[in-house]
């Protein structure tokens, strides 16, 4: 056999109050018994002698007469990081423990060390130890006198038990060790992959939000065109029976009402228009702090006396590049919604403030968009919105007011506003505490188009002895049109189309001081083009479009030259811009020389 392992692991106890048992054991397991065991076998080779080999022992042997110290020494050698693997215990070891609650207290400091009882005695029965130590594999029972080889097979076999014990927790460490590390990285993977779903969930509702209010905007863009004329037709005879019965009290009141109902209609469609972000803008450089001035007063009227209006407007504020009626509509619109969620009182607080926008921050959210911005902010101290009806505020017609109430179209409208202005809102809101809406858009760079910013200018006088070129499909726009016109001393020929006004132009060229077109017409000859080939034939003429459609539609933006004339239109704005129109219109080089 190889040496014996005098590891640690093969440390014994002897726990007797017969020092005799001391030195036996000692002899059994300690080195002298390996000796004669060398010896025995040498004397069976010389002699030719059979010998029954026994395994060789190696242990490391430590001795304690008494319960308690026995106790210590395998507390003091556990501390010491070289513990026993086994423990001979006697029964009997007056005055102090016996043998039984000896290994107990041994037991509960270290559970793990395999324990012989020694008995010369039926002190116990086994059922009494169970019954006082409990069932355990690692307490073996050896009566006295006791065979040496007994007792040399029990320490190989308990100690390598107590090994393979050791190897085995060992490994069940490292196992659970592995398992809590791979269910730390599966947890961290799961929250991982919530986070995307979370991220991917929120923009896929965003890409809802945005087909909904394309699809919308479609919509409102196609109806535009139909509305709006008729809106004209309407608030165009309204106005001219304005002039003819406006002093008649039978007649005034109706037609003022004629005339209201028709601008709700078209305040109506140029919300619908706002919020799918296909309105036309006006747009120009803007300080929004002189907006919020300007519309104080008018906010303290609409608010009411009930609520408090706080304005705070930080200095030096950048410009913004906006157009103005929007940037009133939406403050408007926030400050109403804001004045409803208070019927008992409160306070709204404006704010507008210069903020910067990081590119960490623009990675929170697909709308934001880092760099300079303008914060407008309105917070009110009202009755908060429900959290689940977040996600819903922005969209069209939806409203938690009573019927008649409102025609949820105004946080639409400030979103579509918003959006069209290349900005972006923020909200939040609690339950009996207020609601904050924020409003970013961005600083004025100075790369404005030429003509997005009109200077003022004087109204221009509405009459006029000219030439026109009315070309409209519409008839009884057309014949409206014509009408106002003649009215105010202008000369007028008609048009139903692109084709049939070349026609008239062929005739009249000369006499044609101002083409009044229509975008969209039937045929195949549009507005702009129809413009192109008569201006090409004669560059003095002046021109001045008009659509119901949005610029998306007509896939032509007309507002950066000034000649853009919006429907729906009455015929005091018809008239101005006509005659602004004439009178900035190219000279003829022929006519300048002269």
């Amino acid at each position: 056999m190889n040496a014996p392992s005098t590891q640690p692991g093969n440390r014994v106890l002897i726990i007797d109050d017969n020092a005799s048992i001391h030195a036996d054991f000692r002899k059994i397991l300690g080195q002298d018994q390996d000796q004669n065991v060398e010896l025995n076998r040498a004397k069976a080779r010389l002699f030719g002698e059979s010998s029954i080999i026994t395994p060789q022992a190696g242990f490391v042997i430590d001795s304690a007469f008494q319960g308690r110290e026995g106790l210590e020494m395998v507390k003091r050698a556990a501390a010491e990081g070289h513990p026993f693997a086994l423990a001979f215990v006697d029964v009997r070891m007056p005055p102090g423990w016996d043998g039984i609650e000896t290994i107990s207290h041994i037991w509960k400091c270290c559970p793990e060390i395999q324990v012989v009882v020694c008995t010369a005695y039926s002190d116990y029965s086994w059922e009494e130890m169970i019954h006082k130590l409990g069932h355990s594999p690692d307490l073996v029972v050896l009566k006295k006198p006791f065979d040496n080889i007994e007792v040399l097979q029990l320490a190989h076999a308990l100690t390598k038990k107590w090994h393979l014990n050791r190897e085995v927790q060992s490994r069940l460490n490292n196992l659970d060790a592995l398992v809590r590390q791979r269910t730390s990285e599966l947890e961290t993977a799961n929250e991982q992959l919530k986070c995307e779903i979370a991220k991917q969930l929120k923009l896929e509702s965003q890409l809802r939000h945005s087909q909904k209010m394309e699809a919308v905007g479609q919509l409102a863009a196609g109806v535009a065109h139909d509305f709006n004329n008729i809106l004209t037709v309407i608030e165009g005879n309204a106005a001219l029976l304005q002039d003819q019965l406006g002093r008649d009290p039978v007649c005034a009141e109706p037609l003022n009402d004629i005339s209201v109902a028709a601008e709700r209609a078209a305040r109506l469609v140029r919300q619908l228009l706002a919020f799918s972000r296909k309105q036309v803008l006006k747009s120009e450089k803007l300080n929004l702090g002189e907006v919020i001035n300007n519309l104080r007063e008018m906010l303290k009227r609409l608010l009411g006396d009930h609520i408090t209006l706080e304005v705070n407007v930080a200095p030096e504020l950048p410009p913004i590049q906006a157009d103005l009626s929007m940037m009133e509509q939406i403050i408007m619109n926030l400050s109403v919604n804001a004045r409803d969620a208070m019927p008992k009182g409160g306070k709204l607080a404006v704010g507008i403030e210069a903020v910067v926008i990081t590119n960490e921050d623009a990675q929170k959210n697909s709308e934001i968009r880092p760099g300079r911005h303008v914060c407008l902010s309105l917070s009110d101290t009202g009755g908060g919105i429900a959290p689940e009806l977040l996600p819903r505020i922005f969209d069209p017609f939806f409203t938690t007011k009573e019927i008649g109430k409102g025609t949820g179209l105004g946080l639409a409208t400030v979103y579509g506003v918003v959006k069209q202005h290349n900005g972006w809102v923020e909200v939040q809101s609690t339950v009996n505490q207020g609601t904050a809406f924020r409003i970013y858009l961005p600083v004025y760079t100075g790369n404005s188009r030429p003509g997005d910013s009109s200077p003022s200018r004087k109204p221009a006088a509405k009459n006029g002895t000219e030439c026109i070129l009315v070309v409209e499909d519409e008839d009884h726009l057309r014949a409206l049109t014509a009408t106002v016109l003649r009215k105010n001393g202008y000369r007028v020929l008609e048009a139903t189309s692109g084709l049939d006004a070349l026609k008239v132009f062929q005739g009249h060229s000369s006499e044609i001081d101002l083409l009044f077109t229509d975008v969209m017409m039937p045929g195949n000859l549009l507005g702009d083009e129809l413009a192109a080939r008569l201006c090409s034939t004669k560059p003095s003429l002046a021109v001045l479009f008009t659509s119901g459609y949005t610029p998306e539609v007509t896939k032509t933006d007309f507002r950066g030259n000034g000649n853009f004339l919006s429907k729906p239109f009455t015929p005091v704005q018809m008239l101005a811009q006509i005659r602004q129109c004439l009178d900035h219109a190219p000279v003829e080089k022929s006519k300048a020389q002269v």
